[in-house]
């Protein structure tokens, strides 16, 4: 799936979500940040906070498998399991670097497949 088609599917211009996006990575780094310091902390009460704010961000834009992937480690941390998170924060990882590559990369007018399935729904 493209930009272009995200954003028609949330019914929004290539720029507005763009721009959504970019406040997107912004607030999903910070998520991720407080993901990694309240596993290692052992904090599975903040890690399922930041997990959940992900999660809806994620889910509101279109990108399922992001949305999905923070929704596990949400689950796991209410189950008090994180040491079994390890892989799926290392996932967001790279859900959100595709992301990126994404914004830094115009899409063809004439709708041309993102570089990553993440986008997919």
């Amino acid at each position: 799936m493209n930009i272009t088609q995200l954003a028609g599917d949330l019914e929004l211009d290539e720029e507005e979500y763009r721009a959504i996006l970019e406040l997107f990575v912004d607030a999903s780094r910070s998520d991720l940040a407080a993901i990694k310091t309240a596993a290692a902390a052992g904090d599975a009460q903040s890690a399922g906070r930041a997990a959940h704010s992900l999660k809806g961000a994620a889910a509101n834009l279109g990108l399922s498998d992001m949305s999905s992937t923070a929704h596990m480690i949400e689950e796991k941390s209410r189950d008090s399991k994180l040491h079994e998170t390890h892989e799926a924060v290392l996932s967001l990882e790279r859900h959100l670097a595709a992301v990126e590559r994404l914004l830094g990369v115009k899409q063809a007018t004439d709708g041309t497949e993102a570089p990553e399935k993440i986008l997919k729904k």
